[in-house]
Formats: C-alpha cells, sequence, structure tokens
C-alpha cells in the first residue's frame, strides 16, 4: 500500500505554510525569520507551533491554519508528476504533519480528492510523524502489515517514520535527500518502476 507525505511530495506549499506561520506569529506580536520556521516543516501543526510560541500554541495553530486557507491556499500547487497515482493500485491514503480539515482542503482544491482514498492529518493521532503511530491508524484501517506500506515523503520525519513503523521510505528529492530513506527518487513516475524492497 502506498502512503504519501502531501506538502513538498504531492503539493507545493511549503512556502505557503510558513508565510502563513510568519504571518500569525507577526499578528500575535511574534517577529520570526522563514530560516527559524523552516526547518520545522514536516513536523505536526501542534509541534511546530509549541516550538514558536509555547504559551498560545493552540491559538497560534488556530490562526495560522485560517490563514493559510483565507490567502495562501490559492498559492498551492500540485507538482506536474503527481497524476502518476491515477496508475498506482489503491488504496492510496495521505499522512500529513498538517491540520487534518486543511489537508483535505487542499487536496479538494487542487483536484487530487478523487485519487486519495484516505488523509489522516497531524492532529488526528496522539504523535505525529516522525512517530510510527499515522502508519499504524492506517495499518489498522486498511488490514495492512506495516512492513507492507510503502511511504513516499519529502522529509527526514517522513523516513524516520517510516523506519520505526517498519514500513518502507522512499524519499522523494523534490529539494533535498532526506536521511534515512531506503530508496531516493527524483520523480513520482519512477514508482512505476518495481521497488526492490
Amino acid at each position: 500500500m502506498y502512503v504519501f507525505d502531501l506538502d513538498g511530495t504531492l503539493v507545493e506549499s511549503v512556502n505557503a505554510h510558513i508565510a502563513a506561520w510568519l504571518e500569525a506569529l507577526k499578528l500575535l506580536g511574534v517577529e520570526k525569520r522563514y530560516e527559524e520556521v523552516r526547518p520545522l516543516m514536516g513536523l505536526p501543526a501542534r509541534d511546530i507551533a509549541t516550538a514558536l510560541l509555547p504559551n498560545r500554541a493552540f491559538e497560534l495553530v488556530a490562526l495560522k491554519n485560517k490563514l493559510f486557507l483565507e490567502k495562501y491556499l490559492s498559492l498551492v500547487r500540485p507538482y506536474d508528476d503527481v497524476y502518476i497515482l491515477e496508475k498506482l493500485p489503491r488504496p492510496i491514503a495521505i499522512v500529513t504533519s498538517s491540520s487534518g480539515y486543511v489537508a483535505r482542503r487542499v487536496i479538494e482544491v487542487v483536484g487530487l480528492a478523487r485519487l486519495i482514498d484516505f488523509v489522516l492529518g497531524g492532529d488526528e493521532v496522539p504523535r505525529g510523524k516522525p512517530a510510527p503511530d499515522p502508519l499504524y491508524v492506517i495499518s489498522r484501517r486498511f488490514s495492512v502489515d506495516t512492513r507492507d506500506i510503502i511511504v513516499i515523503g519529502d522529509s527526514d520525519y517522513d523516513m524516520e517514520m517510516a523506519r520505526r513503523a517498519g514500513a518502507y521510505g522512499v524519499c522523494i528529492a523534490r529539494y533535498n535527500v532526506c536521511n534515512g530513506a531506503r530508496k531516493v527518487i527524483y520523480s513520482l513516475y519512477e514508482l512505476l518502476t518495481p521497488l526492490s524492497l
């Protein structure tokens, strides 16, 4: 079974998320730089908010999500190779660190909803990436052993989640090669070639 990360893997959205974080922080009276927020991308939204503004993390997440959906969602684009999902066996799931309702809105707006069977947000599990918990949820929901799950993501957090759950981690190196990947690809089209598991 294929499990995809969303931001930076299927859609070009990371900078839009960062812009929303920075604006939300500013509205709450905190100035941060892009370079301070970028390394946190890939963690669950609540963990990012806790790292950036511990005393007001809940408020920060809510404001960031509101801003993202209202002002930055229009900047999100699917990658050109994303429609390869039509050729992959179903079911296909997304495990994202974004809030679940934000992720579902993103895939709806960019036209990917028909290709995805299930979306699990970082706020819908007790521990998000890099913990293995999201893959345990997928495993139970689809009655598939985690060792039969192929995780495709663009961050070290995706690869660590896969490793800890016993899944096969594939790094889509759109910008950087992830640490801990079992395989590195540079286009989702490479998924059409059988993986040597």
